[in-house]
């Protein structure tokens, strides 16, 4: 699949880019599964290496424990450094196999043992390339300004990053079961014709997927060619929900478990979470918790969730089932 993919770029393969569809039964499934996790697993540079220590059998083992669904998972995002091999990219920044994209497939390798035990995995990507890596960022042609920030989205540098998010989608099909965009901001220019650009591409390899983009901070149907709500939120309790559809966009919510994303703490009550869950449920609504996944191999097992955080995932699923 690698010369696949790579033979697509260096063609200009493009894709036919479908008519959104609104109420997408392909949420079905995602709205069944109510509960699922999230981790930003990001390393970079020195910590590189420390993906080939990432223990993939043991974080399924916990995910089935604790009653997830599906996992969402970081393939990168800001650092330059991804999780996964893709040779588009390479070709597109003139880096070396190994140098910016991991050479052991993580994904895959997660996708693999998570089908074993009934569960689904979901890929994260930036709607734009890393904004702290100025090779990636001239080679693609995103505006070198403003300096390790959101830069504006054009057509051209949009094209190239497709053919980049194509590759991953071939390459994994219908192991991978959605995709959730970050930095779809409109002050970024992104727009539906952008997203209708990454959502070809992201279904290429599964025409099935499901796709969203993030506008920021918000619950709403942000693009014409989402199939769900991004739906990042920091106050959830603040933000009733009592239908599976947002303007035709099948209902979910990103949220952490901790301080903020990635800390290692439980800032709620058992109580707090079950409450509010249990009517997201009920209403037919999905919720995504994000949680610390270990990155540094002194503090336990690499890619495995914190033991206090995962203990009350589970808690709560039990509850809410």
């Amino acid at each position: 699949m690698n010369k696949r993919c790579l033979l697509l770029s260096i063609l200009g393969f493009s894709m036919a880019t479908p008519a959104a569809t609104i109420r997408n039964p392909d949420t079905d499934w995602f709205s069944k599964a109510q509960f699922g996790a999230f981790m930003h697993y990001l390393p970079g540079g020195a910590d590189l290496k420390n993906i080939d220590k990432f223990d993939v059998e043991a974080l399924a083992d916990q995910l089935k424990d604790a009653g997830a669904a599906y996992l969402g998972f970081t393939l990168g995002q800001n650092n330059g450094y991804y999780n996964a091999p893709n040779p588009v990219y390479d070709q597109i920044t003139g880096y070396k196999a190994g140098e910016r994209c991991s050479q052991r497939d993580l994904p895959m390798e997660i996708a693999i043992a998570l089908k074993k035990r009934g569960i689904r995995l979901m890929l994260y990507l930036p709607c734009q390339t890393p904004n702290r890596d100025m090779q990636a960022v001239k080679a693609f042609g995103f505006p070198e300004e403003p300096k390790d920030g959101d830069r504006k989205i054009n057509r051209a540098a949009a094209e190239k990053w497709a053919k980049v998010i194509e590759c991953w989608s071939v390459r994994y099909g219908d192991l991978v079961s959605g995709w959730w965009f970050d930095g779809g901001y409109q002050w970024c220019d992104f727009n539906d014709d952008i997203a209708a650009l990454y959502a070809a591409a992201a279904k290429k390899g599964n025409p099935h997927a499901i796709v969203t983009f993030n506008p920021g901070v918000s619950f709403k149907r942000a693009t014409a060619s989402e199939d769900y709500t991004a739906g990042e939120l920091n106050e959830p309790f603040r933000q009733p929900i009592d239908s599976r559809w947002l303007d035709d966009s099948q209902a979910h919510v990103l949220t952490f478990m901790g301080d903020m994303w990635g800390r290692p703490n439980c800032r709620f009550s058992d109580d707090d979470w079950i409450a509010w869950l249990k009517r997201c449920f009920k209403a037919g609504a999905v919720v995504t918790m994000d949680m610390n996944g270990n990155i540094n191999p002194a503090n336990g097992p690499v890619g495995l969730f914190k033991a206090e955080q995962i203990a009350q995932f589970k808690r709560i699923r039990e509850a809410t089932r």
